[in-house]
């Protein structure tokens, strides 16, 4: 009995506070600032009938991988009688309206998140003046400059302006806001050098400023000041080198992640000689310049799971604790003399040649698919699972692909894009898959007759989305490429620039949904025989042409010894005859003026089906 009293008492607590929050009422104003605020952004299905701190049905949906819909109030002022709004989550619902200024009607807002919609226009200085302590627009259109005002919300400790078009330089002033932990910049517009005083910013946690246009080097209080520090992205920042040494106080730091800097050589940085990180998990430092050797302490950091140090200039040999390691390790694209494993055996084309394999003239791959046929042409399947630092070799060619996806946390990388968009919108099946690649991704066409090919030459910061017009819609780029020595190399490497969370995160790096490399002077369908010797008709013509000529020069030299140099005596007999041999060759001159007529027929229908035949190929190439 008394165990059922125990459980009888928090069954009331619940329902004496569910009573008393239902009996608690919104008001007035803050209900007009919401119906204000709604229409600003664009939002048109909240129902105003009932209060919006009811919870009822429009005020709070069952959220999804990326939609929320929720008001969150406080109903704990005067007695539990009056409700404010503290939280306000409206995301991935293609909104498109523009950021409300008069957000300020709700002075107990305390969270603002908007991510994932497709709100334009600035971030209303008006802000500033409010109690926000988190402000997150990720992945919207909004413009402008960040406003200095935003530095007075000193309690501000989340500010996540990722993937927008905001540009200018960072305002000094956000150097104040000593209890910021998240700062995430990256991918937008934002020109100019870090401020000094951002080195106040001791309770960050998180700075992501990758894909911007930021001038000078990477500042030493990053990893002298910021104590606190746990993740940092600055991939292709536009910051120069070289890396900082790092605090040995940063027990905290878990992810290093930076790429692409400017400037000049320099060997590796101290950061890591010295320094105790034990929760140091991730470690990428690529195309940073680095020169040297890699330094034998970095392998007593036990605790690193992912390490890229690739595309730079490290020289000597691998390290034995990175060839022994079962973690994810890159070092691609550098020049170690010595990689401890080795040397592969390859099939060259110039052995293949000698072999009396016919040169291909072309090399049709569907990309991250199986083999399909479209307008007639196939393309082979390349439908292979990749993975960190993949090379797969199929007949004709091959691919190489390096690098992880950072941005997730999946325990296998799935290099295969699959897009509904395009199959369900009537797109080309070839659209419907896509090989993407984390950091690089390389094809290989082997045996190609030389020749200048249809290929991918250099294209560098290539936006998918602008060039094809927006998101989910194909795009066919066509460059000119020349084959000396038999071998096309089809070369892609994401630099940093570009989004890692839009549309979703762990989908980004260079991705490619077909390669069609040809020869534009090739007939296709032509194969040549080993054992049947075929005459163009421009050889038959040289032919003709060559036997008229002969059996001329023959008649011509019959003439003259025939005709004028016989002895006077005799030629009054002969020259009747020589004439009478002469006439006996019309037949001779009938039958060349026959075989001239017919290949000048032949010739001009050739000509016909060849032009037809190009206008097909230029056809089928377009679509």
């Amino acid at each position: 009995m008394f165990i059922h009293r125990l459980l009888f008492v928090p069954v009331f607590i619940v329902c004496c506070l569910t009573t008393l929050t239902n009996e608690a009422t919104l008001p007035n104003d803050e209900v007009e600032a919401l119906r204000s605020i709604g229409k600003i952004l664009g939002k048109t299905k909240w129902n105003f009938s009932i209060d919006p701190c009811s919870r009822g049905n429009s005020w709070l949906d069952q959220p999804t991988r990326y939609y929320a819909n929720n008001i969150t109030c406080d109903c704990s002022f005067n007695n539990n009688t009056t409700c404010h709004v503290i939280h306000i989550l409206l995301t991935a619902q293609n909104l498109l309206g523009t950021l409300p200024p008069n957000l300020t009607s709700l002075p107990f807002l305390q969270k603002i998140d908007l991510t994932r919609n497709y709100l334009s226009g600035p971030i209303p200085p008006e802000w500033g003046s409010m109690r926000l302590v988190s402000i997150s627009l990720l992945g919207n259109r909004l413009t402008g400059s960040i406003s200095g005002e935003l530095a007075n919300l000193r309690n501000l400790t989340s500010l996540i302006l990722e993937n927008n078009d905001l540009f200018g330089t960072l305002p000094a002033a956000l150097g104040n806001l000593s209890k910021l932990e998240r700062l995430h910049l990256s991918s937008n517009k934002f020109t100019g050098e870090i401020p000094e005083v951002f080195a106040r910013l001791t309770s960050l946690k998180e700075f992501r400023i990758s894909n911007n246009n930021f001038t000078g080097q990477i500042l030493d209080f990053i990893f002298q000041n910021w104590t606190n520090l746990e993740h940092t992205y600055m991939e292709g920042s536009g910051l120069s080198g070289p890396i900082p040494s790092i605090n040995a106080t940063l027990e905290n730091l878990e992810y290093i992640i930076i790429s692409d800097l400017n400037g000049a050589e320099t060997s590796f940085p101290q950061l890591f000689i010295n320094a105790r990180l034990p929760k140091l998990d991730r470690l990428m430092l690529r195309n940073c310049n680095l020169i040297g050797e890699i330094p034998a302490s970095l392998g007593t950091f036990t605790t690193i799971k992912i390490l890229f140090l690739n595309r730079s200039n490290f020289t000597g040999s691998v390290p034995q604790w990175i060839l022994n390691t079962k973690e994810k390790m890159d070092l691609s694209y550098n020049n170690f003399n010595d990689t401890g494993e080795s040397s592969c055996q390859k099939r060259t084309c110039s052995q293949a040649l000698q072999e009396s394999i016919t040169p291909l003239h072309f090399v049709r791959i569907n990309c991250g698919g199986g083999e399909i046929t479209v307008n007639g042409i196939t393309y082979e399947a390349d439908n292979y699972q990749a993975g960190p630092s993949t090379f797969y070799q199929s007949t004709n060619w091959a691919f190489s692909s390096t690098g992880i996806f950072l941005s997730n946390n999946r325990p296998d990388d799935v290099l295969t894009l699959k897009s509904s968009i395009l199959s369900s919108n009537g797109g080309y099946e070839l659209y419907t898959d896509a090989r993407v690649s984390p950091s690089s991704l390389t094809y290989y066409a082997f045996c190609l007759a030389n020749a200048t090919y249809n290929g991918e030459r250099v294209k560098q910061d290539f936006n998918i989305i602008e060039a094809a017009g927006g998101a989910g819609l194909s795009r066919v780029q066509r460059f000119n490429a020349n084959v000396t020595d038999g071998t096309l190399e089809i070369h892609f490497r994401w630099a940093g620039k570009g989004t890692t969370s839009i549309p979703e995160r762990g989908i980004d790096g260079p991705l490619i949904s077909g390669i069609s490399i040809f020869n534009p002077v090739f007939k296709v369908g032509y194969k040549p025989s080993k054992k049947v010797n075929r005459i163009s008709t421009a050889a038959m013509a040289g032919i003709v042409a060559g036997a008229t000529f002969a059996t001329l020069l023959i008649v011509g030299i019959f003439w003259w010894n025939c005709c004028y140099k016989l002895d006077d005596e005799i030629s009054d007999v002969l020259l009747g005859d020589c004439w009478c041999y002469l006439a006996s060759k019309q037949l001779v001159w009938l039958w060349l003026l026959q075989q001239v007529t017919i290949l000048a027929e032949q010739t001009r229908g050739n000509r016909a089906k060849e032009k037809k035949k190009r206008k097909n190929r230029r056809r089928s190439n377009e679509e």
